[in-house]
């Protein structure tokens, strides 16, 4: 009898400590740099603790980038249409969310109305969330130069202010740029220089780019180590990267430009996914990070009060109680309540081209940038590369035609068939204008 009153005690104990530790669960599928997941995740778990008085599991997914992560995320549904598995998607950029959700990958979630009081509709100019309400800005972003002061003293070049400084051969090989295929702000950045200069011009320039980069990387945060280790003086960046590194370093050694009249804010979403198997928790964590207290730490200097602690996040908040709440505190006097955008971003056909411009880029640019040196190379040599500039920077198909061959793009079969062209297209181009003819 004693034993079997032990064993019951013991089963009973076993109990009462599993249910004293259960957890809930959530798991975000996010292309977001280490920092943010550093900040967000343990801020989270602690509101959660606070709030709802239970610990939270938060499983964090990357695939390597945003392109990535998309992909991950279709193979997940194509295995089951009713759920992948995954609560969360968070960041890369308003063009992730448009493509995620014509797939009808997003759930529907209607805000509270503590936050909606906090959170407008659109913010200088840029939409906050979607109509059917499935997605929500969860910050904002700008993209511009980022540039080493001190590289470019040493090499004798001008900071650069615009897009078309870029294409100075002065900047030959000074230059770091992420590969679009895999860095959703790099297709963004690629896509405001073809709207801002139209599709012919645009090319032009992105390719006169091409010509000055040294190397095209994975991830959109190596073209901002590559700047701070002086590997080269200069990248195309988003604000965050750029203003992270600058707290951390400092403005006499850093610098970062917005193009006057080039300048687009683009939202960077969160949703919760369509069949999220935790789906309570998924909102709680949406209504989180759109909370004053989380968009805090992306506005306040690392170390301030209810700021970040290991990093400087530099990035645009959308929860106007959180500027309120840090006036005269902030690592950047932008505040996009008190902002009007310079250009007029079409998003929906940056959407539309997202995914065939950066195959588009990667065959004319990077999987051919051999080539394309070379060519560049031999007009500087020439002093003809102002005068070749159009037939350099010659596409194989017109806006009109890319924006056609988008609606075919997951036809895996056509789609390598056209990149293929196009990479032969790139050769034979880049080989004749290498030996001036």
């Amino acid at each position: 009898m004693r034993k079997i009153l032990v064993y019951a005690s013991l089963a009973l104990s076993i109990c009462t400590s599993s249910s004293a530790f259960a957890t809930d669960q959530i798991t975000i599928l996010s292309p977001h740099r280490r920092s943010i997941q550093e900040e967000f995740v343990p801020k989270f778990k602690e509101y959660y603790k606070n709030k709802f008085k239970t610990d939270v599991t938060v499983s964090w997914l990357d695939q390597g980038g945003t392109s990535d992560d998309i992909r991950f995320l279709k193979a997940k549904y194509a295995k089951d249409p009713k759920s992948s598995g995954i609560d969360i998607f968070w960041g890369g950029g308003l063009s992730t969310f448009i493509e995620l959700n014509k797939e009808k990958y997003l759930a529907k979630y209607s805000i509270s109305p503590t936050l909606q009081k906090h959170i407008p509709a659109t913010l200088a100019g840029i939409q906050l969330h979607d109509a059917s309400q499935s997605w929500y800005a969860s910050a904002m972003s700008s993209f511009g130069i980022f540039y080493n002061k001190m590289i470019l003293k040493i090499e004798g070049i001008p900071e650069p202010k615009t897009w078309k400084d870029l294409a100075n051969i002065k900047y030959l090989d000074n230059i770091s740029t992420a590969d679009p295929r895999r860095s959703g702000s790099a297709t963004t950045m690629d896509n405001i220089i073809l709207q801002s200069l139209g599709w012919e011009k645009g090319w032009e320039l992105l390719t006169a780019i091409a010509g000055n980069t040294k190397k095209f990387t994975h991830s959109s945060s190596d073209p901002i180590k590559s700047v701070v280790s002086g590997d080269t003086a200069c990248a195309m960046a988003i604000d965050f990267y750029a203003n992270a590194k600058i707290g951390d370093l400092g403005p006499k050694n850093l610098g970062f430009s917005l193009p006057p009249s080039q300048t687009v804010i683009d939202p960077d979403p969160v949703a919760i996914l369509k069949g999220a198997p935790n789906r309570k928790t998924a909102e709680r964590f949406v209504e989180y990070v759109l909370s004053a207290e989380a968009q805090k730490l992306l506005i306040l200097p690392k170390g301030q009060k209810d700021g970040p602690k290991l990093a400087v996040l530099g990035r645009m908040a959308i929860n106007d109680k959180a500027y309120n709440d840090t006036e005269g505190r902030r690592t950047s006097d932008i505040n996009p309540f008190k902002m009007k955008p310079a250009l007029q971003y079409d998003v929906e056909k940056a959407a539309k081209l997202h995914r065939i411009l950066g195959d588009l880029i990667g065959a004319l640019h990077i999987d051919t940038h051999r080539e394309l040196k070379a060519a560049w190379k031999a007009m500087i040599k020439r002093k003809s590369h102002e005068k070749d500039l159009a037939e350099f920077g010659k596409m194989p198909v017109s806006e009109k035609e890319a924006l056609a061959l988008a609606e075919k793009w997951d036809d895996n079969v056509f789609r390598n068939k056209t990149i293929n062209n196009w990479y032969d297209f790139a050769k034979s181009k880049y080989s004749a204008i290498e030996k001036g003819k």
